[in-house]
């Protein structure tokens, strides 16, 4: 069945049957694996070299644009109340470790598994140790506030936050993270149980740093087990991790980046402000007596639209006059004409004073968009002004001239269930699209790993210790640092949170596909080396993270840790003859 698995030479030596075979499949798998470039035609010179470089740029490319897949698609999910908590707590961390486990998952399936099963090693090492040191560093660097570490304060309610501008005191300038980040240090820690397992099993039984296959295949009946074990262990430590997730009480985090998503998703014209609560709309029944929102969804949707009033707030004193209000009406999506704007103003202006105080506009936004639900955009607005208005009936003008439309019409003319239905399907192609990629090219890229090694003289961990993480975390990354650039403490708790997560995962879903492939496959643990690289970068971060307020320092502490770990590695396998 591991031929089947593998895309490239193993499945283009599989004879290839006439069309009235009945074997379409393996017609098809033949096929498939020769849309790929066979790496022993490539010349031996310098040419072959760059050819292979250049093939393994492109395959990166592509496994850097299915990761993006499948992280927008699950992301779009989270437009969608009903499936939001379970999305950020289940779907998000696991399809976010997908690629990570399709590299591993194919080094290990090939006819020189014990070998090539160390590019697999190398992607989890390194996607691991960058994914903890690197973004964490981008994080803190952007996310840097003026700080007290003494009083374990920050300065996130004055402005400016950071003074001067352009501060980069290593001690006075930091972040200070929610207790989540903690929470998830002592999780990311106490999921390392299948590492200590099979690691622990290796120092007994391996006793040489250069064994013959004799003594490897010795090594991997007695292991055999113990991988088996250390499996359990981590799936384990998974569904636990999971069950945490979805259980735990406080949900700030993950409403913290649903909202987040949902503000992106109506800048960039995804979806409309109305079509991101959609399906929470459908269950009120609103008259003039009734309450709309309880206290802490209040909160959130006032929260929510704060970011969006402030951009037409130049003065900061927290009211819009009626031209501003249709602009920002027509920033969330909605498209409401110049007349209607003047009618909404004469309903919400209730002090006479030209301007709508942001109190008003905020009530008036709840009861428009469960009104949007209800009765449909053409009628809302009429309804919503008389409920939260003076009580005069609004002006029905129909000024169809008037009402901007340069929004996208894909999505922005459903209605808000139709633009729910929508946001599920795109976000399913987009994850299946990303995950096929992944799974076709996965392969190739650990070939081109391999290759590169043996070309370079170089071991095939460290090329993909190093490289395979730009391709499968480059989007982590990124997101971190555009979660610090919001400079708050909740966006700056979301992305190191995430990261965590991501280790946490590796950990766990990662790890027990490694384990399980050790044991079926009957491969030797040959991996002290990186497994103690691992475990110390961990044992590390766990400390930084006892701390609320961090300096900007720590970032570089964190970041000393990448080039520490591949340090660390070659003194093991170097100096101390560790496999």
């Amino acid at each position: 069945s591991s031929h089947f698995f593998s895309w490239q030479k193993r499945i283009s030596c599989i004879p290839l049957f006439l069309p009235s075979s009945p074997y379409p499949v393996i017609i098809m798998g033949s096929a498939f694996g020769r849309l790929f470039v066979d790496l022993d035609t490539l010349p031996d010179d310098g040419y072959g070299t760059f050819q292979l470089l250049f093939l393994g740029s492109i395959y990166g490319y592509i496994l850097f644009f299915a990761s993006n897949l499948i992280s927008n698609g699950s992301e779009l999910l989270l437009l969608v109340p009903s499936l939001a908590g379970l999305v950020g707590s289940v779907i998000l961390p696991i399809l976010g470790a997908v690629p990570d486990g399709a590299i591993l998952l194919f080094s290990a399936l090939g006819e020189n598994a014990q070998e090539e099963i160390a590019v697999g090693v190398g992607a989890l090492a390194g996607s691991t140790i960058m994914l903890l040191t690197l973004p964490w560093l981008l994080s803190l660097i952007a996310g840097r506030v003026n700080i007290n570490p003494d009083e374990g304060t920050a300065n996130y309610k004055s402005k400016p936050k950071l003074y001067p501008p352009g501060n980069f005191s290593l001690t006075k300038t930091g972040i200070k993270c929610g207790k989540e980040v903690k929470a998830n240090a002592n999780i990311m820690l106490a999921t390392c149980g299948g590492y200590l397992i099979i690691q622990g099993c290796a120092f007994k039984y391996d006793k040489t740093n250069h064994p013959t296959d004799a003594e490897t295949m010795d090594q991997a009946s007695v292991e055999k087990w113990w991988a088996f074990a250390g499996f359990l262990v981590s799936i384990i430590g998974f569904f636990s991790y999971l069950y945490i997730e979805v259980t735990k009480q406080d949900r700030e985090v993950e409403e913290g980046v649903q909202d987040q998503v949902r503000a992106e998703a109506i800048r960039r014209g995804t979806i409309s402000l109305a079509g991101t609560f959609c399906s929470g709309l459908q269950s009120f029944g609103l008259h003039e007596h009734t309450t709309l929102l309880d206290d802490d969804e209040t909160k959130r949707l006032s929260t929510f639209l704060k970011s969006f009033f402030n951009k037409y707030d130049k003065s900061g004193d927290n009211r819009l006059d009626t031209h501003e209000l249709g602009f920002l009406m027509h920033d969330l999506g909605e498209n409401i004409s110049a007349a209607e704007c003047e009618s909404a103003m004469k309903q919400l202006d209730t002090d006479n004073s030209g301007y709508i105080e942001y109190t008003e506009f905020v009530k008036f936004v709840k009861v428009y968009i469960v009104e949007v639900g209800r009765v449909g955009y053409e009628r809302a607005l009429r309804h919503s002004l008389r409920i939260v208005g003076k009580g005069e009936p609004a002006n029905e003008t129909d000024d169809e001239e008037e009402e901007e439309e340069d929004m996208p019409e894909d999505l922005l003319s459903l209605s808000p269930v139709e633009q729910q239905r929508a946001i599920k399907m795109r976000s399913c192609w987009m994850m299946f699209a990303g995950t096929a990629l992944v799974l076709m090219f996965s392969d190739p890229m650990v070939d081109v790993f391999s290759n590169i090694g043996e070309r370079t003289g170089v071991a095939p961990f460290y090329v993909s210790f190093i490289l395979a993480p730009l391709a499968s975390n480059a989007s982590e990354l990124l997101a971190a640092y555009n979660y610090g650039l919001k400079k708050t403490s909740k966006t700056i708790t979301i992305s190191l949170t995430a990261l965590e997560g991501a280790a946490i995962m590796n950990n766990t879903f990662c790890l027990a596909i490694f384990l399980i492939l050790v044991f079926c496959k009957g491969l030797a643990w040959q991996f002290s080396a990186e497994t103690i690289a691992i475990l110390f970068v961990e044992l590390m971060m766990f400390f930084v993270c006892r701390d609320q307020v961090q300096p900007v320092y720590m970032g570089f502490i964190a970041m000393s840790l990448y080039p520490a770990s591949i340090f660390l590695v070659w003194f093991l396998e170097s100096i101390c003859n560790m496999d």
